[in-house]
C-alpha cells in the first residue's frame, strides 16, 4: 500500500491510504478495471495480488504509531470522511500526508 501511495501521490503514506487502497483494490477486482487514484491507478492484477496477501494474513495493514512498521488493520466499513472521496469512479487526490 505504501508503494501505491508513493506512485499515485508521491507520498510514502498519504493519510487515508489504509482505507482508500483496500476499497480501490476491492473495486478493481470486482469490476476488473483499473481504479484511478491521484495521478496513478491500481490495476485489477495488482489489486488481486494485494487482496490475496491480505487474505493470507487474515487482515490488511496500517503504519504503526512510529511510522516504521505495520500493524493489523480492518479497513471495512470505510469511514464517512473517506467514503466521500470514493463516491465517484475517479477518486480525488484528497487525504493528508503522514
Amino acid at each position: 500500500m505504501s508503494d501505491i501511495s508513493e506512485e499515485c501521490h508521491c507520498a510514502g503514506w498519504l493519510g487515508g491510504t489504509e482505507y482508500l487502497v483496500p476499497e480501490l483494490c476491492r473495486r478493481a477486482v470486482a469490476q476488473q478495471r483499473p481504479q484511478r487514484w491521484g495521478h496513478g491507478e491500481i490495476s485489477p492484477q495488482r489489486a488481486e495480488q494485494i487482496v490475496a496477501l491480505a487474505e493470507q494474513l487474515g487482515h490488511w495493514a496500517v503504519l504503526d504509531e512510529r511510522g516504521v512498521g505495520y500493524v493489523a488493520f480492518a479497513p471495512f466499513p470505510t469511514p464517512p470522511q473517506h467514503r466521500a472521496e470514493l463516491a465517484t469512479d475517479e477518486p480525488r487526490s484528497g487525504g493528508r500526508r503522514r
